[in-house]
């Protein structure tokens, strides 16, 4: 009646830290809405009561889950450079480890922001713009703003909330999407159809954060630096890169 339990997980040296990187995979693979607690015992091949030694429940669980997606991200590459290339690098490395997980990420948004961490992540965040004239309430707003629009973009991207279009699109649906658009014959609608029709997700993300670094130097009356060079435009249904 042990042969899958504590004592089993004892001798394979089970841990807490395992147990929750199984779960990770398990997660990874599956989607959270697949996981369970049982599912996990029986990849793990222990029994189900072993696993409370290390977890006191699933919420508990799924709380270790989102520190640990958390813990991974190195944020030490946002650290250097002006305010405005800090912010740049703390985006785009928060979104490159929600494209590592894309199933699992979304336990990083709604999991309790109590860990060390989730106060790393935040710290970091804040860190940005820390040589800024902002008072500690206009950078708690700073911050919030930039992160709705991180987490939005960042949600749609992968699949988690409604997008008018795919990012990919053969020419054919591509075209017949641009005249679904169109169909109405709104004069706004059908002069954006093109573009509306397809999602250019690395080009948008980077225009929206621009939008944000810009507006917040004009707020402050500081010096806009421009932005990185663009070199790969959205050209919109059957357009080309440049």
């Amino acid at each position: 009646m042990t042969a899958r339990g504590t004592g089993r997980g004892r001798r394979l040296g089970l841990t807490r830290d395992k147990v929750i990187a199984k779960a990770v995979t398990m997660i990874d693979r599956d989607g959270p809405d697949a996981f369970s607690l049982r599912k996990l015992a029986t990849e793990l091949d222990i029994e189900n009561m072993s696993l409370y030694s290390h977890v006191p429940n699933r919420d508990a669980l799924l709380d270790g889950v989102a520190e640990a997606l958390l813990s991974e991200i190195d944020f030490s590459g946002a650290g250097n450079g002006t305010w405005q290339e800090r912010v740049r690098a703390h985006c785009v490395i928060f979104r490159a480890a929600a494209k590592r997980h894309r199933k699992a990420f979304p336990l990083m948004l709604t999991r309790p922001t109590k860990s060390p961490a989730a106060l790393e992540a935040i710290r970091s965040a804040l860190g940005s713009f820390a040589d800024l004239d902002l008072s500690p309430k206009e950078r708690v707003h700073v911050l919030r703003s930039y992160n709705a629009y991180l987490i939005g973009t960042i949600m749609r991207e992968l699949g988690y909330t409604v997008s008018l279009s795919p990012s990919t699109m053969d020419p054919a649906r591509c075209r017949e999407r641009t005249a679904e658009i169109a169909a109405d014959g709104d004069a706004l609608l059908r002069a954006v159809a093109p573009y509306l029709a397809v999602s250019d997700h690395d080009a948008e993300f980077g225009y929206g954060l621009e939008m944000l670094i810009a507006g917040l130097a004009a707020r402050l009356g500081v010096p806009y630096d421009g932005g990185p060079s663009q070199t790969d435009a959205h050209h919109g249904c059957g357009g080309t890169r440049a």
